[in-house]
């Protein structure tokens, strides 16, 4: 066994499962190779939710015998029948391979070290946790979700080198460059929501839609609408385009009850969603949000809103991950995303220490993480 050649074949499986990045949810991305004496001579990905997995993909398309062979697969096989494809540990078994190497053990309590257990009784040899931390960050989405019942939030935005994300008037088109929101674009394949406040509705209009040459691959992410219902029009896009039933308004019941019929036969008879959810004293419960989102099947939202949506989900710390884009422009006074006039001293402030920065085209992109995760890899 060598550690080496085991980590350049868990790296082949992490490129397959990323193939399928937004296409699998809820399930997790999973990729699979079968090697013979150094030689692949299968392999296979989990393509779409409830589609084969990605080790009976890579088994049943290699070109010869897979008797006495290694799998690799960045995610231990499963081994229940509580879904929609049989058990690959099953197949696994009967098909005699001789070895198992793995980067991640599955935390879905269904499995959570069972399909190991399952292939060493069957007298097949497992190796576990290669690349580990990088299989983690590959399905961070998966990991929170399946323990929590609750999205992955990730919070992206852009601001110029003096902090601000728009200026004293709140214009903010635009402070990055194209590379930038090609990049946002290629986040909105990859999750299954994306949300923004009343605020950045009313000023913006966006459609929320997957472009700047991004492949959708057939996709539209649930456009999520937070604040105050009442205070809204019939007439913005996400309410009248053609994905209307993508599209969720989250608001409160006080402002449900203050809305007009007419606008709530409207946006009903688009298919528009409604989710009431409590308030606390200056803003809506983002636990109750998340826990809400989360019985929908959602698994994943990118936080695309201004300093009142950003402020909120930070001060409630319901947040996974924060993007910076930082962009090469300075404005003076401005708009800030993070508003906070309670930490007077710097002890107070909100500390991040495991971080990553990139260049992009010109502009620092500063990842992180709450909670202290370690921040590997976009």
């Amino acid at each position: 066994m060598d550690l080496k050649i085991d980590e350049q074949y868990i790296k082949m499986c992490f490129d397959l499962a990323k193939e399928s990045t937004g296409q699998v949810s809820p399930n997790p991305l999973v990729g699979s190779v079968v090697v013979q004496d150094n030689i692949i001579i299968g392999q296979g990905k989990h393509e779409f939710y409830g589609g084969p997995h990605a080790e009976p993909n890579a088994i049943l398309t290699a070109t010869e015998s897979v008797e006495g062979a290694t799998l690799y697969c960045n995610l231990e096989p499963c081994c229940h029948t509580n879904k929609q494809t049989p058990p690959c540990t099953s197949l696994i078994i009967q098909s005699k391979i001789k070895r198992v190497v793995i980067s991640n053990l599955d935390p879905n309590p269904e499995v959570a070290g069972k399909g190991v257990k399952k292939l060493r009784e069957a007298g097949i040899a497992v190796s576990v946790g290669i690349l580990k931390e990088e299989g983690e960050e590959l399905n961070e989405v998966f990991f929170k979700y399946i323990q929590t019942k609750k999205p992955f939030i990730h919070i992206k935005l852009a601001q110029t080198l003096d902090g601000k994300i728009a200026t004293q008037s709140g214009d903010s088109k635009w402070i990055s460059n194209i590379s930038a929101r090609e990049r946002v674009h290629v986040w909105r394949q990859k999750y299954d929501a994306v949300l923004i406040g009343r605020n950045t509705l009313e000023k913006d209009d966006p459609t929320l839609n997957i472009r700047m040459g991004v492949d959708a691959k057939g996709k539209v992410p649930y456009r999520i609408v937070l604040g105050s219902i009442h205070k809204m029009k019939n007439s913005y896009k996400l309410f009248q385009d053609e994905n209307t039933s993508r599209t969720i308004i989250v608001t409160s019941a006080e402002s449900h009850s203050l809305c007009q019929k007419e606008f709530l036969d409207s946006i009903e008879s688009n298919k528009v969603k409604i989710i009431l959810v409590n308030k606390n004293s200056e803003s809506f419960d983002h636990e109750d949000l998340l826990i809400k989102l989360g019985s929908l099947k959602i698994t994943s939202v990118l936080v695309e809103g201004g300093q009142s949506v950003i402020t909120s989900f930070i001060d409630q710390n319901q947040y996974d991950k924060l993007s910076l884009f930082i962009c090469p422009k300075i404005i003076g006074n401005g708009i800030s995303f993070y508003k906070n006039d309670l930490n007077l001293l710097m002890k107070d402030a909100i500390e991040f220490t495991n971080s990553k920065v990139e260049s992009l085209d010109g502009q620092i992109v500063y990842h992180t993480y709450s909670g202290g995760q370690k921040c590997l890899q976009d």
